[in-house]
Formats: C-alpha cells, sequence, structure tokens
C-alpha cells in the first residue's frame, strides 16, 4: 500500500487544490496597528463580501487591498471578524451552549431561536453539527458547561407567532443520505463476512483479484483532478483532456477491480469534489460513475444502488454524507478489520482531511491523536500507520503558523525525523521546510530545500506529483531570487514532466474489455479559464490547512 502522508504519495488533497503554496496570500507588515475607526469604515464592505456573498478570506483581502487600498493581517481579519459575529463557521462550546438552553426551554413547552453575537442562527445548521459531532452530545450528557464569554455572546428569545418551518416533512436528501448510510453499512458488513474481500484484522485488505491496482489509481485520479487545476491556474500550455482522459480510464479499472478502495474512498470523493470542484468536475464525475457502475457491476449490485442516488443530479447533500460515512463506518471498520488495518487507515487519513479541509483544526487534532492512539496501541508498525503521526504532526505545524509561530512549526516538523520516513516523504518534508523558508523570506533557504527534495524523488524514483510541486516552489523561489534563467528553465522541465506524467497515466489505466462501452467525458467537455475557482486549502491561508505539500 502507498504511504498516505503529507508528504508522500496517499495525500488525498492534490497540490493543484492549493496552488502548491499559500505564498501569495496577501499580507501587511507585521506588528501595524489598525485603528477601529478605519475597520468601521470597511466594515460593510466585509459583512457584505464574507457573510453575504461567502467569498472566501483570501478573496476578500484581496478585494479590500486592491478596491480599497485596505491591508491587514490574517490574524487582524479573524480577530475583527469574531468581534463583529460575522464568523461563518459554528464553534462547539457555541452549539454546545444552544443545546443547553433549547433543552431546557423545550422541557417548558417554549418555542426558540438563538443568536450569536447578535447574528440570527438557522437550527437546521445546529441540528447537522450535532449529528456529525456525536462528542458533543456526550459533553452534554456529563454535564459540561460551555465558557462564560460562550454563554453570554449566545442569546435566546420567543419568536413571533409565525408558521415554522420546522413542521415541513424533511428534505428528500435526507432521506437520501439516511437510505445510502444503509447501504454502505450493509454492504462492507456483508463483504467482510462472506469473503468477498481477502482481509487480515489488523492487516491489510484488498481485492481477491490478483494484480489490484486500485490504491494507485485512484491517487493518480484525483492527483489528475488537482493538477488541472494548478495547470489552468498558472496558465500552463498543456491539454486539458491529456490529463483528464487518463483519470476517466483509470476509475473503470478501479470499479471493475471490486476493491474495497473505490468503496471506503467514495466518501472522499464526494466531499472533495464539492469542496474543491464544485463549479466544473463535481458533477461531470458524479454523472459519469452513475452511468458506469451499473455497466461494470451490474444493475443488482449494492454499488450501483448507492450510485443511482448520489450520482443524480437532484442529490446535492456531499459534505453532509461525507461526515455521516466517517462516524458510521469507522466503528465498523474498527470492530470487523481492526485499528491497525491500512483500510481503517485509509478512512482515518480521509476523515482527518475532511476536518482539516472544512477549517475544523481543533477538532482534526483531536480526532488524528484519537486514531493514532488506538492504532499505537495495537504495537504494530506496519508502513500504512507512519500516516498517522504525519498526519497529527502536519496539523501542529499549521496550528503554529497560522499564529506566526514559523520557526516553532519548522521545529515540529523535524521531529518527524524520529521516524522511518522513506525517501519519498523525506522529499515532502524538504519542500514543505522549503515553504517555510520562503515565507520567512529566506529564499536561499527555500531553494536549498526544495533541491534536496527534488534530488531526493528523483533518486528514489518516487511518486511524480511530488516532484512536480517541488519545481513548482523551486521555479516561485528562483524568480524571487532574481535567477530568471534557471527558473525558466525549471519552468520547461516542470511542463515536461507534466506531460509525461498524463501520458503514463494513460498508459497505466488498462482497461478491462467488459468496461468498453463507457465513454470518458474528459475529451468532449469544454474548459474555460472563468471556471477555475481560486482554491486554497482553507478559506484564509494556513490558518486551518495541513501543510501546504499535499498529495493524493
Amino acid at each position: 500500500m502507498a504511504t498516505s502522508s503529507v508528504f508522500s504519495a496517499r495525500r488525498r488533497t492534490s497540490p493543484g487544490d492549493s496552488d502548491d503554496t499559500d505564498m501569495s496570500f496577501p499580507r501587511c507588515a507585521p506588528g501595524r496597528r489598525i485603528p477601529s475607526s478605519e475597520w468601521e469604515k470597511i466594515r460593510p464592505v466585509i459583512t457584505k463580501l464574507y457573510q453575504e456573498e461567502k467569498r472566501p478570506l483570501k478573496e476578500v483581502m484581496e478585494v479590500l487591498e486592491r478596491e480599497h487600498g485596505f491591508t491587514a493581517t490574517v490574524k487582524m481579519y479573524k480577530s475583527r471578524i469574531w468581534k463583529w459575529g460575522l464568523d461563518k463557521k459554528l464553534k462547539s462550546d457555541e452549539v454546545l451552549a444552544i443545546l443547553i438552553l433549547r433543552t431546557e426551554r423545550e422541557a417548558q413547552g417554549k418555542i426558540s431561536e438563538f443568536t450569536i453575537r447578535g447574528q440570527p442562527v438557522d437550527l437546521d445548521n445546529i441540528n447537522r453539527y450535532i449529528r456529525r459531532n456525536p462528542g458533543l452530545v456526550a459533553r452534554f450528557r456529563a454535564g459540561v458547561v460551555p465558557s462564560i464569554q460562550t454563554t453570554l455572546e449566545v442569546q435566546c428569545r420567543t419568536p413571533s407567532p409565525t408558521p415554522s418551518h420546522h413542521s415541513l416533512p424533511p428534505p428528500k436528501e435526507i432521506s437520501n443520505v439516511e437510505q445510502v448510510l444503509n447501504l454502505f453499512r450493509d454492504y462492507f458488513d456483508t463483504s467482510f463476512t462472506s469473503g468477498i474481500w481477502n482481509h487480515e484484522y489488523n492487516g491489510d485488505c484488498v481485492s481477491l483479484r490478483p494484480g489490484d491496482r486500485s490504491v494507485e489509481l485512484f491517487e493518480r485520479v484525483v492527483a489528475s483532478f488537482g493538477l488541472v487545476n494548478r495547470s489552468m491556474m498558472r496558465k500552463d500550455e498543456i491539454s486539458i483532456s491529456t490529463l483528464l482522459t487518463p483519470a476517466f480510464e483509470s476509475l473503470k479499472e478501479i470499479i471493475a477491480s471490486e476493491s474495497p478502495v473505490f468503496a471506503v474512498r467514495t466518501a472522499f470523493l464526494l466531499w472533495y469534489l464539492h469542496r474543491f470542484h464544485k463549479e466544473d468536475l463535481l458533477h461531470i464525475v458524479m454523472n459519469y460513475l452513475a452511468g458506469l457502475v451499473p455497466i461494470v457491476l451490474g444493475h443488482d449490485h449494492p454499488m450501483t444502488r448507492i450510485w443511482k442516488i448520489i450520482g443524480s443530479q437532484d442529490f446535492s447533500d456531499h459534505y453532509e454524507l461525507s461526515t455521516r460515512l466517517y462516524s458510521s463506518l469507522v466503528p465498523l471498520f474498527e470492530e470487523r478489520i481492526g485499528f491497525a488495518n491500512s483500510l481503517t487507515t485509509i478512512l482515518y487519513c480521509d476523515h482527518i482531511d475532511c476536518l482539516v479541509h472544512h477549517g475544523q483544526t481543533a477538532e482534526s487534532l483531536s480526532v488524528a491523536t484519537q486514531y493514532r492512539t488506538r492504532a499505537e496501541a495495537t504495537k504494530l508498525r506496519h508502513p500504512w500507520l507512519r500516516e498517522l503521526a504525519i498526519l497529527q504532526t502536519g496539523i501542529m505545524c499549521n496550528a503554529k503558523t497560522a499564529e506566526g509561530k514559523i520557526e516553532e512549526a519548522m521545529q515540529c516538523l523535524q521531529t518527524l525525523k524520529d521516524w522511518d520516513l522513506d525517501e519519498e516523504q523525506q522529499a515532502g518534508m524538504n519542500v514543505q521546510l522549503g515553504n517555510y523558508g520562503y515565507q520567512m523570506g529566506d529564499f536561499s533557504l527555500a531553494i536549498d530545500c526544495f533541491r534536496e527534495a527534488s534530488r531526493l524523488i528523483t533518486a528514489s524514483q518516487g511518486d511524480e506529483r511530488i516532484h512536480l510541486t517541488c519545481l513548482a516552489n523551486l521555479e516561485s523561489a528562483l524568480r524571487k531570487s532574481g535567477e530568471a534563467d534557471e527558473a525558466a528553465q525549471v519552468h520547461e522541465l516542470r511542463l515536461r514532466r507534466l506531460s509525461d506524467f498524463a501520458k503514463e497515466t494513460g498508459t497505466f489505466a488498462n482497461l478491462p474489455e467488459s468496461c468498453a462501452a463507457a465513454v470518458s467525458p474528459g475529451g468532449g467537455y469544454s474548459w474555460d479559464a472563468q471556471q477555475v475557482s481560486d482554491w486554497h486549502w482553507s478559506e484564509d491561508g494556513h490558518g486551518s490547512a495541513m501543510p501546504t505539500l499535499g498529495l493524493t
């Protein structure tokens, strides 16, 4: 099994989704204090862009700097947004406070509406948060109370007598989500029991078919999606269909192998495409797979029934289904195949990634710590278990970076040297150290780290996606250092290797004859630059993202 670390081949999010680094994020001189009067002048603009138009913080900052000449640090923006009550994300303590108030008032037969720092709260969002975070209910039952500050910020009152939309029947998507959850649980339970897959408790879990390449193929599929986006952002002269067509061909072989990888990573595919490719690839891939799965597996196969639901144009709860799948499948996998099984580790890592890329930094660190503790308690030392340690370290590094403590993040990253990292992972660690050097303005350090990463990945003939990320970052650092000629050479090398990667993936995707009826949509799709969103792993730069090298 290929590794799945921040620094290895099996990172679920690819380098294209973050455009290699967050080097372009707007910054202002550290230590500059901005008077409240200046903030109040541009408050309506920030409110409109961030809250009403739901734009990412990075984009809001760019608009303010470009159109209003206003610059401030990410930390300043976050502090002011919190103070104004414009936060997009619910906090655990806030939901706990609402849960306590609502329970008390319901016992008195009272209807309630809530506000957080003066902003109305959607009870549907509260209910979804509670469903996705069962630990919150445990805290409530244990009598845990929120902080005094949170208690003061959460207000409750009886609404005016108007028809309540909460009395309406649940939307169709909710019943579909429940149906898919049941189908997945039954499918995995039956597969583990009947021996459809070759699995060993706390060992591996693979298809019974010899030569199954699903892990590598799936990584190449998602890497291709990310590389498409990065190429568009950088205006690289490369055919988009050259990257996409092999990806769709690879999906055919993955499905035909009846590997557990396709089933277990469906949750990842849902939130990943919804998070990074909502405006383009999401519906293309969903429609394609909804048509492909019954052709390959037959109309009575459980996965066909699942994809008939989630591949329909009416289905929209991709993220909610993903989070509920993790809550449902993690306990099942731990019981049936063990904490240290390779498939359980894939599920663990995908769940952590989902939390990270939706801004839930604290929860992602907590979950990563829990999963790592459970796996290491088995006393087994499978290579894939290193991924949890690297993932957890990556989250801690990012938290320090968000606080402006880059040197501490570098020290934290260096602790990974205590692990037996392979050359790919060492290369990835050097890329991240180079990124830190770049952010500190130490371009010499950045260039040295990127070159060492390139040497390691070349010597090991390792994953090409790490090399492409390394070359892209090296090119940027060289240009910053005034070495334009060498930067141009690196640029040409990167494009050649990108083209070679696409050709290799096309060769690697060996299509079984039984799948020939399904046609890849990659070749006929028209792309234009306006379709490419401004991808960054989080809405506000380093604050809640993993280290900037992320590979699938």
